[in-house]
């Protein structure tokens, strides 16, 4: 299998204070890898290394297959980067904006050949093609996060780093990022890394999921796979009328490990879902008990997260 990147024991420290504490990971080429982690996880710190702009204080990251800290040289045409906070020349039109990055894009790789078609024909697939003489000033809040990505496509990258694509976005531009983002999915040539703190997203978009906290990873794998490791209860909520459920019977049920009673709801935690709802309904059947909206509350992303890293805030 070839890996677009591949981390081996590093470490990142200022000072005294160790930011990335030894990780490991690989990412298989075409794949959508996403890291979560709160705020000091070590998030930015380990990006910045595999990106070129932090030092690696020690062990190694390969870049399809080339090392980061001796062949960064040839590692950087093959990277797009979509940075957080997009502060770019205010002044300029988009269509200024691209070829100014495209032009310093191609000095870097020594490539006197610039394709200016290759502008428009990314505006298009952001749907910027009609803002392009728009000065960047100008442009909402997800027409920049659009633009954003736009030069980070510039020169078509192996490797996509996207940094909280769809931060403070409102949902129709989340939505269509999302889209956009899928679409790039579909090239298995492309490998794309992301972080975001929203988990629907990362539920949706990635493929594989990393989650870090205090500088060392905390779990791996895909994003059905980390909720089925958590384990936990299913709450099973009903809500009922025309009389009351026995609580005595609800309590030695199947697999129920705990419940409330509400009066005219009852939630119901338990580990055997199927043979609980099967036993309450047969019994609302008995007491002639008419239910009238039934839910079962899975465990998802954000309770992974929050069980792994737990639920104080931090500050940035």
């Amino acid at each position: 299998m070839q890996y677009a990147i591949e981390a081996i024991d590093v470490k990142k420290s200022y000072g005294d204070f160790q930011a990335v504490k030894g990780v490991s990971f690989q990412i298989p080429v075409g794949t959508c890898f996403g890291i979560l982690g709160p705020n000091g996880a070590g998030k930015t710190s380990l990006l910045g290394m595999m990106e070129g702009i932090h030092k690696i204080s020690s062990g190694q990251i390969k870049i399809l297959g080339l090392d980061v800290a001796t062949e960064l040289a040839k590692i950087q045409p093959l990277l797009g980067v979509q940075l957080q906070t997009n502060n770019y020349f205010q002044f300029l039109n988009v269509e200024q904006l691209l070829d100014f990055f495209q032009e310093l894009r191609a000095a870097s790789i020594n490539n006197k050949y610039r394709d200016k078609k290759a502008i428009d024909a990314m505006l298009d697939k952001v749907s910027l093609l009609d803002k392009k003489k728009v000065k960047v000033e100008e442009l909402s809040g997800g027409q920049k996060q659009r633009l954003s990505i736009a030069i980070a496509m510039l020169e078509d990258p192996k490797i996509l780093f996207l940094d909280e694509p769809t931060s403070a976005l409102d949902p129709q531009n989340r939505r269509y990022t999302w889209d956009f983002i899928e679409q790039i999915k579909q090239d298995k040539d492309k490998t794309i890394l992301l972080t975001t703190h929203h988990m629907d997203e990362a539920e949706r978009l990635c493929d594989e999921l990393l989650i870090m906290d205090h500088g060392k990873i905390i779990q791996q794998g895909s994003p059905s796979e980390l909720v089925r490791s958590l384990n936990r209860h299913q709450n099973i909520v009903v809500k009922y009328k025309n009389g009351q459920f026995d609580g005595e019977f609800v309590k030695h049920a199947a697999g129920v490990v705990d419940h409330k009673d509400h009066g005219d709801s009852i939630v119901v935690s338990t580990v055997k879902s199927l043979e609980t709802i099967k036993s309450l309904f047969n019994h609302a059947e008995e007491r002639q008990i008419e239910i009238t909206e039934f839910d079962v509350q899975l465990p998802n992303l954000e309770d992974v997260f929050i069980s792994n890293t737990g639920a104080a805030l931090r500050d940035d």
